[in-house]
């Protein structure tokens, strides 16, 4: 009996662990598809407008793990470089 009251009581914590974890795999694969983005622009001859992408998506990536996780930052500056890029070539 007390051995399924330990097992629940760290199951909580093991909750948590994973939930972080996935948190942060989500947020390192977002980033990494930005970079990814990124790339591509400077390969198409941007590679100014590339390096502000980088700098924002390095910024989105902070916002984001201080809002637990959230891809939403990185998205946002990604697609806004995208559409400067389609604007100005």
């Amino acid at each position: 009996m007390a051995t399924e009251t330990k097992a629940s009581a760290d199951m909580k914590a093991h909750e948590e662990a994973y939930a972080g974890f996935v948190r942060l795999t989500v947020l390192t694969v977002a980033f990494c598809i930005a970079i990814v983005i990124m790339l591509a622009i400077g390969n198409a001859g941007s590679w100014g407008l590339a390096g502000l992408g980088t700098f924002l998506a390095i910024v989105g990536a902070v916002i984001g793990f201080v809002m637990k996780g959230s891809p939403i930052p990185i998205a946002v500056f990604t697609l806004g470089v995208l559409v400067l890029k389609l604007l100005f070539g």
